[in-house]
């Protein structure tokens, strides 16, 4: 179909999501490491992951643009609008092994996708969940700390309320 060139851009797509999956499933890898260090309160842990996830992003964003190149390519190749060629319709168009090779690289990643959407939604929920405890604790902090006696301008002491954000145990 279409010749050695899009048969070379075929092989460079199937790459280019293998690279993505792998991608992806270090992701999954990373957002397990932050939620063990959220559920142990190693927050200096949980910092440095987020340092890692930024960087495996960037990269995944890069891969990205190179598809969305490649795919730009193929469609000026087969001569399909940008816009309405997906890798779907792209395996609809191609003969059976290559089709094979291409939907085989497509459910791959469409499934380590799924993976990470599933490990963001359950990072969500314990993050949303601790920083429940986090602001009940600080509340029950707040109601136990005990009033402070302040030398007024009219000369007598008297008992005041604390008031402030609690920073480092001061207020």
């Amino acid at each position: 179909m279409g010749g050695p060139k899009i048969t070379e851009q075929l092989g460079s797509l199937c790459r280019l999501l293998d690279a993505e999956a792998g991608g992806y499933e270090a992701l999954v890898t990373l957002l397990e490491k932050q939620r063990q260090a959220a559920m142990k309160a190693r927050f200096g842990l949980f910092v440095d992951t987020v340092g890692e996830k930024d960087a495996l992003l960037e990269n995944l964003g890069h891969l990205e643009r190179e598809r969305l190149q490649l795919m730009e390519a193929l469609s000026q190749g087969l001569h399909v609008p940008e816009a309405q060629l997906t890798v779907s319709r792209l395996i609809s168009m191609l003969p059976g092994p290559q089709a094979e090779q291409l939907n085989t690289c497509r459910y791959r990643l469409r499934a380590v996708i799924e993976q990470v959407r599933v490990k963001n939604k359950t990072n969500q929920d314990l993050l949303e969940h601790l920083l429940e405890w986090m602001k009940k604790a600080l509340e029950l902090l707040g109601s136990k700390v005990p009033g402070q006696r302040t030398y007024c301008k009219n000369g007598q002491v008297q008992a005041t309320k604390l008031t402030g954000t609690v920073l480092h145990g001061e207020i």
